[in-house]
């Protein structure tokens, strides 16, 4: 028997499939965003040189990325700031300017001066081996006023930290990837671990000799530049559900929530876990998004199974089939009297017909050859249709039965497709 509803029920299979990834990959914090209390300010001090340079002709076309840009990416993603200020401190040859980075530290300083009540978080993914005097005082004089300083440990996978993120009060970043630290991850006075890596698509439709022709590349991304704008944005979404959150506070959090990193006392971030820690409405989240997973993969499992073998076989009619099958046959050929007594024989009742082609059940299959007989030439291209389904089963010979079947009614299209038929057979036997 063909199977019954295939396209009906893939299409349902994509429509669960695409609702399931959709529920997975919403991030239900955005929905409970808090608008109480001081803003929340992120500055990053960063380049806004292309990382692309070594690319040309072609890519030159593509959307070029900055590191900044990338870092800018990635603390909204995780944080959502209410204002996010980008300081360069590129010179012209696209090196980092110290006089430039200076004056962004200072400009920050600035800015808690006159805006005490806001809280602020500093990215700085950017450092040399080599600490400057004038960079220690304006952080000394930025934490002393309350803003929180992050910054990447560095990627020359030493036991040591880069400044300004080894400095004291600073928070030191670096990458870990499935509890184990990544081996470019500078490990010296880290604080925290989070993921160092970033990747992005971007295509461009161009004109060819042959029409437009699509062009593509994969950009990927990893560094402790990467890993520290997580913990930014993190610590940004911390104070804006609690303004109120002192530093040490913060650390606590994010320390009793992180997941273990082998070989270190500190741990990879979990910003789930963090948000819970401090509110009910992200603890339950979390609680019942655990559930829902659960629930979610289970139902996805059982919709998997059950559309996949209503694909291959109808799984009611062949239960009744296979405990009841005298009284299966019976209710197929009252079927089919019901059907020929009528007039006006539709597609789907020749459908029907071919559908009880069952060789292995004499009578059964004796009435719908007859009755397909007796439709005639109408017939013939449903047969046709259903002629190369399946060669043989446990009915016997389906593929004979309807070849013969087209070969008795005759008519044009019978001609033609027994003509070419025995083409592709001597093709085969040559």
């Amino acid at each position: 028997m063909k199977p019954f509803g295939k396209r009906k029920y893939r299409r349902h299979l994509v429509i669960v499939l695409l609702i399931t990834m959709g529920i997975v990959l919403l991030d239900p914090a955005r929905l409970l965003k808090e608008k109480e209390g001081p803003k929340v300010i992120a500055f990053v001090i960063d380049s806004a040189s292309s990382m692309m340079k070594k690319e040309r002709s072609l890519l030159d076309l593509l959307e070029n990325l900055t590191h900044g840009q990338v870092v800018c990416n990635l603390l909204r993603r995780y944080g959502e700031p209410d204002e996010l200020r980008f300081q360069n401190v590129d010179d012209a040859q696209s090196a980092v300017d110290s006089r430039k980075y200076l004056d962004a530290l200072a400009g920050v300083n600035s800015y808690l001066r006159d805006k005490p009540s806001n809280r602020v978080v500093v990215n700085i993914s950017l450092g040399s081996y080599s600490p400057k005097p004038e960079e220690t005082r304006l952080i000394e004089a930025m934490l002393k006023q309350g803003a929180i300083v992050v910054a990447a440990a560095g990627n020359d996978g030493v036991k040591d930290s880069t400044y300004p993120a080894a400095l004291e009060g600073v928070l030191s970043v670096g990458v870990s990837k499935n509890g184990v630290r990544a081996a470019y991850s500078n490990y010296g006075k880290i604080d925290f671990f989070a993921e160092g890596t970033y990747q992005t698509y971007q295509a461009v439709s161009l004109p060819s000799d042959t029409g437009m022709e699509k062009q593509s590349r994969v950009v990927k991304l990893n560094g402790t530049s990467f890993a520290a704008p997580r913990v930014s944005g993190l610590i940004v979404k911390l104070l804006q559900l609690k303004p109120s959150l002192e530093k040490q506070q913060i650390l606590g959090i994010l320390q009793n929530t992180s997941g273990s990193v082998l070989g270190f006392q500190q741990g990879s971030i979990n910003r789930l876990n963090a948000l819970a820690a401090i509110s009910d409405r992200y603890a339950v989240l979390r609680r019942a998004r655990q559930i829902f997973f659960i629930v979610l993969e289970t139902m996805s499992l059982i919709v998997l199974v059950f559309v996949g073998l209503m694909m291959i076989i109808p799984l009611p009619e062949f239960a009744f089939r296979v405990l009841f099958p005298f009284r299966w046959t019976a209710i197929k050929i009252q079927k089919i009297d019901r059907l020929m007594a009528n007039e006006i024989k539709s597609s789907r009742d020749i459908r029907y017909l071919i559908n009880c082609l069952f060789p292995g059940y004499g009578e059964l299959f004796e009435k719908a050859g007859a009755a397909l007989r007796d439709i005639g030439e109408p017939a013939v291209k449903h047969l046709i249709r259903a002629y190369p389904y399946k060669a043989s089963n446990e009915f016997g010979d389906f593929k004979t039965c309807v070849h013969d079947l087209i070969e008795e009614i005759g008519g044009r299209e019978a001609e033609e497709f027994l003509q070419a038929e025995r083409e592709i057979q001597n093709e085969l036997e040559r």
